[in-house]
């Protein structure tokens, strides 16, 4: 789907390709993975090209990943899935694309090839910074850049230590989220969609009906409007997740 605006057109087959499995008692196996590029951040092709929302229906395993990395473990284990039948859709935001910094001329963004027989499941999240502090930052795709700068922030001028993780399974709660995040004070979610569309609005409320939400938290998204063409101002931003982190982390 060359833009992310794309899949409401396509609306009907994707909810097909869900129920298709389900509907057959599994006699009719769907077994696909969905390419929804356009996504998230850019100063191009205003809404059609940087329409956040995603539609997440049950039997559809979505995931957005924030580096190369991950994207190419991600979707061997993507693929295995489909094989036996699974529907995925890898979100690919726009501006991650050939994105080589992550402060400055840091060429921090850059990783090495993954051996091919290395997975990334979609239960698996990924932690940057040190894994003993007692706040932590949730993030996915492009919100997980505008993180790891605000986690750079707080240390430098708030003396305030963060870890960042990188949850791209968007399709649920994923297991090891769940086994991490009790042991933090607190936490804030940034989310790349629109407000009162986010998926981390759901984790949120599984969390917390699991007793695995920390007492203090807070989620991010970007502005519920629509973003307009040769700016970046709707989406969310790393001022946004300081703003947040600072409210309950100081």
């Amino acid at each position: 789907i060359p833009y992310a605006k794309y899949l409401d057109c396509g609306a009907d087959l994707y909810f097909e390709s869900a129920l298709m499995n389900w509907l057959s008692n599994g006699k009719q196996p769907n077994g696909m993975i969905i390419r929804l590029q356009g996504f998230d951040r850019g100063v191009f092709g205003g809404n059609f090209h940087t329409h956040n929302s995603l539609y997440i229906p049950p039997g559809i395993d979505v995931v957005c990943y924030s580096n190369g990395q991950d994207y190419a473990r991600g979707l061997r284990y993507a693929v295995k899935q489909a094989m036996a039948g699974g529907v995925g859709m890898t979100v690919d935001s726009t501006n991650l694309l050939n994105l080589r910094h992550l402060h400055e001329s840091d060429g921090m963004w850059q990783f090495p090839l993954t051996d091919p027989e290395e997975v990334f499941s979609f239960h698996d999240v990924r932690k940057y910074g040190p894994h003993n502090a007692k706040y932590c930052i949730v993030a996915y795709g492009n919100a997980l850049i505008a993180a790891l700068q605000a986690q750079k922030v707080l240390l430098e001028d708030f003396n305030i230590q963060t870890t960042v993780i990188d949850s791209p399974y968007l399709s649920e709660v994923p297991s090891s989220l769940k086994e991490i995040l009790p042991s933090y004070k607190g936490v804030v979610f940034a989310d790349v969609c629109k407000q009162g569309q986010q998926p981390f609005a759901g984790f949120i409320t599984q969390l917390n009906s699991e007793g695995k939400l920390p007492s203090s938290w807070r989620c991010v998204a970007a502005q519920r409007t629509y973003n307009p063409l040769g700016n970046t101002l709707t989406f969310t931003s790393r001022n946004d997740i300081i703003e947040a982190c600072l409210d309950i982390f100081k």
